[in-house]
């Protein structure tokens, strides 16, 4: 490199820290004024942040159990959507404990086939009461999602075929009926019935704010006498395919067999729906994505306000600073240069507000998640901030910045200097 390229460089680098350097004075030196100027800039930043931060956190959670149950895992249940609203779908259609068994008679490419129900019923224990999630399934539940007890045992083929009433319940009820902590062999009520506990599961963790821990698994036979044929003919299906390259060819099984089953003829819809595990995430993902651009919407307007905010202070500064542009011109400062000097100003006062907001949503969104978990759910998703959202955040406010101070920064550089001078 030439010497005259390398002045004419460290010149431009010089000039631009100088530059910055008199931007920093001059908000430093009218503090309130300058924080004041930028809070519609750290309004929308903390904005997005911090509801970005909690999505994100809960998405993630989501997203990464339904990655541990594997490609070959899918999931069939009647096909409500067919209806106006679930309600009509759940009084209109059908899907059995005969149809899981169908499907796992009549699908070669079938490797485990595991229905289940889900019911909000009362618990309780000498004396003490409460209501949680029981979940009526098959022995293979726990090992599709891989989901196992710490000590005892889940359910076994025996308890299934015999209808018992045992019971492998989640750590959070041990606590929530002041159980003992070897409390295999206890009796708990649920519901009217009494269940016998076999095994404790491990911590799971919670989706969607919902614990995984706070649950209680029953032989599915058992749940069916208890909870009756309406609440029988509505059963999801978690099934595991043999061979994850071969998701499509059973895909169409499943749909063939089912079907049949249900003496559909040709052109009429399926009245039962298969979600595979790529389906689910794509869904989640696809929400992400929209839930965060609307979010981004609506705190873009926040930001064109601050932008606004920022663009008068930066005329008004403009105003009182015109003898100061005076003598700098006088001096020999070009045009440029004042365009320049103000234009960083605006820029680095934007770019100072979003990193406040950024602070400032980062630590609300994890106050937040901190009084979720203590009056919702222990188990609530951590806030998570992604690097992208801190990039955009800062890049977003500093091109607010530059964006509204180009009008002041222009007419700065468009001042007559002799005028200027004569400014009081």
């Amino acid at each position: 490199m030439s010497d005259g390229k390398a002045r004419a460089i460290y010149g431009t680098w010089g000039t631009l820290a100088e530059l910055l350097r008199i931007a920093l004075q001059a908000i430093w030196a009218n503090k309130m004024r300058s924080f004041l100027t930028v809070l519609g800039i750290i309004i929308g930043v903390f904005s997005v942040v911090a509801v970005v931060s909690i999505m994100q956190g809960v998405f993630q959670t989501v997203i990464s159990q339904f990655e541990s149950l594997g490609g070959d895992t899918l999931f069939v249940r009647a096909n409500y959507e067919l209806y106006q609203n679930n309600l009509e779908g759940i009084r209109r259609l059908r899907f059995t404990y005969e149809d899981a068994k169908v499907l796992e008679r009549d699908v070669p490419l079938a490797k485990e086939v595991c229905p289940f129900l889900q019911r909000s019923d009362t618990i309780a224990y000498r004396g003490r009461r409460d209501t949680t999630q029981i979940v009526g399934t098959h022995e293979s539940y726990a090992a599709i999602n891989s989901f196992f007890p710490e000590y005892g045992r889940f359910l076994m083929p025996g308890d299934i075929l015999a209808k018992r009433k045992v019971c492998v319940i989640g750590v959070d009820i041990i606590e929530k009926l002041g159980l003992p902590q070897d409390c295999l062999e206890k009796e708990i009520q649920i519901g009217r019935a009494t269940y016998t506990i076999v095994g404790v599961m491990e911590k799971k963790g919670g989706t969607l704010g919902q614990s995984q821990d706070d649950i209680v698994f029953i032989p599915l036979p058992a749940a069916i006498v208890q909870y009756g044929r309406d609440v029988a003919e509505q059963l999801f299906v978690v099934m595991q395919i043999q061979d994850a390259t071969k998701m499509e060819e059973a895909l169409g099984q499943i749909t063939t067999v089912l079907r049949r089953e249900h003496g559909l003829k040709a052109g009429e819809p399926d009245d039962f729906r298969i979600i595979t595990r790529d389906e689910v995430l794509e869904m989640v993902q696809q929400f992400t994505t929209t839930s965060t651009l609307v979010v981004a919407a609506i705190v873009g307007i926040t930001l064109i306000v601050g932008g606004i905010g920022i663009m008068n202070i930066m005329l008004v500064s403009v105003t009182e600073r015109t003898r100061e542009i005076g003598i700098r011109m006088a001096v020999g400062a070009k045009r440029v240069h004042i365009l320049y000097q103000f234009l960083i100003e605006s820029v680095t006062l934007s770019t100072l507000g979003g990193i406040l907001g950024l602070g400032a949503g980062w630590a609300i969104a994890h106050f937040t998640v901190w009084i979720l978990r203590k009056s919702v759910s222990e188990n609530f998703p951590a806030a998570y901030v992604p690097l992208w959202v801190i990039l955009l955040s800062l890049g977003f406010a500093a091109f607010t910045g530059a964006i509204f101070g180009v009008y002041p920064a222009f007419k700065a550089s468009r001042l007559d200097p002799i005028e200027a001078l004569r400014y009081e």
